[in-house]
């Protein structure tokens, strides 16, 4: 199986059950720990043993759980098992978290859900449907202009270390916090879109350089 293919695999699997349901199907279990067993912390996410594996909900949506013998669990992401994050990735995700709180403030100031209306597609926004796009400068390239001015390595030092129950990848930093969150705002512009716009529309014209 392909990236694509066990990835929709995976997720097929986690849409079978209800949240707070374990995983019972014996092929389910033994696909889902072939494919975590790619997770570049399965040693600490396995820990003494697995039990079991469950359905949970957390912040974002749902995903997989790991329930260790002794009575300890810890979430774990089928995406980065199987795709093993690089570390230019690591680094980005911890941007993009510096930012989060800035994203949300502009969606909250600017975005009146049954009334705003997406500037591509003309859609009316809702809370489901919105997304918050970087125009004139995409993140990737604002993210590009901010890395190069820096020591990756020391960057990639600043970010946290996976830990159980730890959904949220960032700086330990908070001079590097603030530093990108100053140049960010310098350098983009924000405005609310709808989702099919940003996931398709944005990105066609963006790989084609429009």
């Amino acid at each position: 199986m392909n990236k694509k293919q066990k990835t929709e695999k995976c997720r097929e699997i986690l849409y079978k059950y209800s949240v707070n349901e374990n995983v019972s199907n014996d092929e389910d279990i033994q696909f889902l720990l072939s494919i975590f067993e790619g997770h570049s912390s399965w040693d600490s996410k396995q820990g003494i043993g697995i039990k079991s594996i469950s359905v949970i909900k957390n912040q974002f949506n749902k995903c997989f759980q790991l329930n260790r013998i002794d009575g300890t669990f810890t979430d774990i992401s089928f995406i980065h098992s199987i795709s093993n994050p690089s570390k230019v990735y690591k680094v980005k995700k911890a941007c993009r978290t510096a930012i989060r709180k800035h994203i949300v403030k502009f969606r909250d100031e600017n975005v009146v859900y049954g009334v705003s209306v997406c500037p591509i597609t003309n859609e009316v926004l809702t809370k489901e449907n919105t997304h918050i796009d970087h125009y004139d400068l995409t993140f990737d390239l604002m993210f590009n202009l901010w890395v190069i001015q820096h020591d990756f390595d020391f960057l990639l030092s600043k970010v946290n270390e996976p830990k159980d129950n730890c959904l949220v990848t960032c700086f330990t930093d908070g001079s590097i916090i603030e530093d990108f969150i100053n140049f960010h705002n310098l350098k983009c512009k924000l405005r609310a879109v709808s989702k099919i716009a940003n996931l398709s529309i944005l990105k066609y014209l963006t790989n084609a350089g429009l």
